[in-house]
């Protein structure tokens, strides 16, 4: 017993004599790492000129903020801008010694110390404040070893040495990380909230900080439960801090965690946007447009952006039902525990909106119902929901496993809602929305939707325009002297194509042919013969001179078949070619962008109007005039009782693969398109007035209820027209008791001055070889007196 006394006594007395040396070792450890950490440690000062990447902003025409481009996305927060309530926030759940300590807090890292002693680990070490983590997050990785926080330290020393508190905290509040692409607060803040941080509630603020601590477990819209938990605590620190009262913080704590969808749910315009992307890129490059923070002010209209939308996806949505129910989306094994994380289980819980399309799962189906899962909840789909398939049982159609999209729709009662079964099209669109006057693109839509596909219809695709050519080519025949009210002969004809034989025999739509008939008329039921005819009279290579001025920038080949569209065009040219005539033959370039500055406010580029002279004001009239007709009397006739003045003309391509509609009020230049990628037919006798009109005409209805749209709007004639009153299908001045008679506009001076039957007596008293070209009269003193003033018109006689 003495021995082993003696033993531990001297195994101490070794101990206590060693402690030094192992004590000056562990030092000297820590001091080299120190030492090493030195050395490493970046300049603070160049932290005065640190400028994160920043956020380039697209800003609509009323400056607000419908897309952006970053590889962070950031918004920067003056140092006298950071909220008060953000502020508390910050300090109670991060470190509220901020304004006392000297950048390391030794009650907090020696808490973390002895907690991380008894847990026996090294690689748990806490303790940061913000300005510890600030230094890790600009400089130092995340790594957690006692090397890295010793170089932390020194890092957050030398930063508290050269910059104020309030400065940390601002820079602190900039950089930090809050997942889902955001750094700073305030891009979390709009991001999630839908508002700048200078907004925040403190319920909003805490879930931010909440947030702070990991990103990416803590997502409000993957774990909201996460959010809710780790915000109440910082409510309540702050309410120990005192920064809250008790009913405060009660009514925070209370409050549900409300956050807007993830933005690419909910993005508008994105083929607007990607079109500036890409002209931005080009100009100024992609490290600028990603991190320079440019501020892009755009021409889009968010009114007519969302109308323009919502009228291609229910139009595309019509024409795909007509084909019938293709089957469900895919068909998932719901043994399988991947099922368990598909999207419709992400859905956060509460009302979907009307009209939101999100994608379910059959869960039960019967003759009368079928059990959909959305989200956490489970809805009825009866047999209203299918009723479009021409199935009146959901399990003709459905069966368990299957996903599909739906939507709830209102049933008009009550506020009543109703699940609907749909699909996607197969068709695509494009629509487009030009201010005639001054050529800003005020909508873009360039496909059913972005994430299928960015291919950009509205601006890429090159496309037969069908009919939609003919005021192009009727507008050069109004520039040769011709009136509206000159006459054609509708009727079976040859042309020469391109070998210059006769081998070209176009007809007319529904083979009908119409004899005798003016100009207006011919335009108005979109006669193919008479178009064809009128471009042989004038000259093709006119009619291509003519579209170019107008707005055509493509290649257009000087063919008979011009005349039927046979010209591969882009919706932005066509649509701009009509805004011409719109705008009183003046041409205007169509853009996008109305200026770029950079976050000083330096300026970059502001727009300038590019534009030339297309045609005179008064041709440019005559034919919208015409296409007033077209709406009026014409094949787009169902557009004719809206109360505002229309003008516009439909377009089909021979198979049905294209339709058109290309209309103008006195304000804006409307354009739809539909048909598939590949071309093939998109249904039969889907010409434009079938396919295309239907979106325009919703755009207008939409554009007269919400206001930009006027009702009254009309059309002002230039100096120089004269309106006569003329009998619609002969062009002649009225005989009594006339029943279809119009008020015709005319070039001062071209009006008629005969009736039908005083311009056929006048016929009759010539000689017969000119009698044989009575189907072109010239109205009244145009008449010719002599043949040679014939010959011309003989010849073009002769090669029909």
């Amino acid at each position: 017993m003495r021995r082993l006394r003696n033993d531990r006594s001297g195994g101490a007395r070794v101990l206590w004599r060693t402690l030094p040396m192992i004590a000056g070792v562990i030092l000297g450890g820590l001091l080299g790492v120190a030492f090493a950490a030195i050395i490493d440690v970046p300049r603070i000062d160049t932290l005065a000129d640190f400028r994160p990447s920043l956020v380039t902003q697209l800003l609509d025409a009323n400056g607000q903020e419908f897309a952006d481009f970053a590889r962070e996305r950031r918004f920067l927060l003056a140092e006298d801008r950071v909220p008060e309530v953000l502020q508390q926030a910050i300090l109670s759940g991060e470190d509220s010694n901020f304004f006392s300590h000297g950048g390391v807090d030794a009650t907090g890292v020696a808490r973390s110390l002895l907690k991380n002693l008894r847990r026996g680990r090294e690689s748990q070490i806490g303790g940061s404040t913000l300005t510890m983590q600030l230094a890790r997050k600009l400089y130092l990785t995340r790594e957690k070893t006692w090397r890295r926080k010793i170089e932390e330290a020194f890092l957050t020393v030398e930063i508290e040495k050269n910059f104020s508190k309030q400065q940390i905290l601002t820079l602190y509040c900039n950089v930090m990380y809050l997942g889902h692409g955001n750094y700073g607060m305030e891009a979390a803040a709009r991001n999630f909230f839908g508002k700048p941080a200078s907004e925040l509630k403190p319920a909003e603020a805490a879930a931010l900080v909440g947030i702070l601590q990991r990103p990416s477990d803590y997502s409000p819209y993957r774990r909201p439960d996460l959010v809710v938990a780790r915000r109440n605590y910082v409510l309540g620190r702050m309410r120990e801090e005192g920064y809250l009262t008790n009913e405060a913080h009660q009514v925070a704590i209370e409050e549900p965690l409300l956050v807007r969808p993830p933005q690419n749910e909910t993005q508008l315009a994105p083929y607007f946007a990607e079109e500036i992307r890409k002209s931005l890129e080009e100009r100024y490059g992609s490290d600028a447009l990603l991190e320079n923070g440019l501020q892009v002010r755009t021409t889009l209209d968010p009114q007519i952006q969302q109308a323009a939308e919502r009228a291609l996806r229910e139009g595309l949505i019509r024409l795909d039902r007509r084909r019938g129910w293709r089957g469900p989306a895919r068909h998932v094994d719901l043994e399988d525990p991947g099922a368990q994380l598909e999207s419709w289980n992400f859905l956060p819980p509460g009302e979907i909106e009307l009209g939101k399309w999100v994608e379910g799962l059959v869960e039960n189906v019967d003759g009368r119902s079928a059990e959909i899962r959305i989200g956490p909840a489970i809805y009825e789909l009866d047999a209203t929901g299918i009723r479009w398939t021409r199935k009146s049982r959901p399990r003709d159609v459905l069966r368990v496993g299957d996903v599909a999209w739906f939507r709830f729709e209102s049933t008009g009662k009550d506020g009543g809602r109703s699940l609907q079964l749909l699909q996607e099209p197969e068709l695509e669109g494009a629509v487009l929305v030009l201010e005639s006057a001054s050529g800003a693109v005020r909508a873009m839509v360039g496909g059913w939707d972005f994430e299928r596909s960015k291919f950009n219809r509205a601006t890429q695709a090159r496309r037969q325009v069908g009919s939609a050519i003919k005021p192009l080519v009727f507008g050069v025949a109004l520039e040769s002297g011709y009136t509206l009210a000159d006459t054609f002969f509708d009727a079976p004809a040859g042309f020469p194509g391109p070998t210059a034989s006769i081998d070209y025999s176009p007809r007319n739509y529904y083979r009908e042919y119409y004899g005798i008939t003016t100009m207006r008329r011919a335009l108005e039921l979109s006669m193919n013969v008479t178009s064809v005819k009128v471009l042989d009279l004038v000259g093709a290579d006119r009619v291509v001179d003519f579209a170019h001025r107008a707005g055509v920038r493509s290649d257009i080949q000087p063919y008979p078949s011009l005349a039927l569209g046979a010209a591969d065009l882009s919706p932005l040219e066509v649509a701009a070619s009509y805004a011409s005539i719109a705008n009183h033959g003046l041409y205007v370039e169509p853009y996008l962008v109305e200026s770029v500055q950079e976050p000083d406010g330096h300026l970059l580029e502001f727009h300038r109007m590019q534009a030339s002279k297309a045609m005179d004001p008064q041709i440019a009239f005559l034919l919208t005039r015409a296409l007033e007709g077209v709406v009026d009397r014409g094949t787009a006739a169902a557009a004719k009782n809206l109360p505002l003045d229309l003008a516009g003309k439909t377009g089909t391509t021979d198979d049905f693969s294209d339709a058109w509609f290309v209309g103008f009020t006195p304000r804006f230049t409307l354009l739809t398109w539909v048909g598939h990628d590949v071309k093939r037919p998109i249904g039969r006798n889907m010409t434009g007035a079938q396919a295309a009109l239907p979106i325009w005409l919703e755009m207008v209805e939409t554009g007269l209820a919400e206001g930009w749209l006027q009702e009254g709007e009309s059309f002002v004639a230039p100096p120089g027209i004269v309106e006569q009153p003329i009998e619609l299908l002969t062009g002649f001045l009225p005989a009594p008791g006339a029943e279809r008679v119009i008020d015709e506009a005319f070039v001062e001076g071209t009006e008629p001055v005969l009736t039908w039957d005083e311009s056929w007596q006048r016929v009759m008293e010539l000689p017969w070889y000119q009698q044989r070209a009575f189907y072109l009269p010239k109205a009244g003193e145009r008449m010719p007196e002599d043949v040679e003033d014939w010959t011309p018109i003989l010849e073009a006689w002769g090669r029909d």
